[in-house]
């Protein structure tokens, strides 16, 4: 577990492609989770346009429907948000 998180604290610190692949997308979704990070996600929303937001993330899980879901504080709208995981391209932080 320890190892785990050291592997995805340094995928989400230095950007490392090889090292987010290997974590996987709710790995670090649930460690930035976990630490109170702010990160930047790609988006892209249901009518396919793309966007960049600042996000605080507070949960993930997994709905009803069978979609990985993300709540968060979108910093770009100043408003609590959910966001299909599917949807989210990349993952940075903030």
């Amino acid at each position: 577990m320890r190892h785990t998180r050291r592997a995805i604290h340094a995928a989400l610190t230095t950007g490392h492609a090889l090292a987010a692949a290997a974590c996987g997308l709710l790995g670090l979704l649930r460690y930035a989770t976990e630490a109170g990070l702010t990160v930047l996600i790609g988006y892209i929303k249901e009518d396919g346009t793309q966007s960049v937001r600042p996000i605080t993330p507070e949960k993930v899980w997994l709905s009803k429907a069978g979609y990985w879901c993300l709540r968060g504080a979108c910093l770009l709208r100043g408003e609590h948000r959910t966001f299909r995981v599917g949807r989210i391209t990349n993952l940075e932080t903030a």
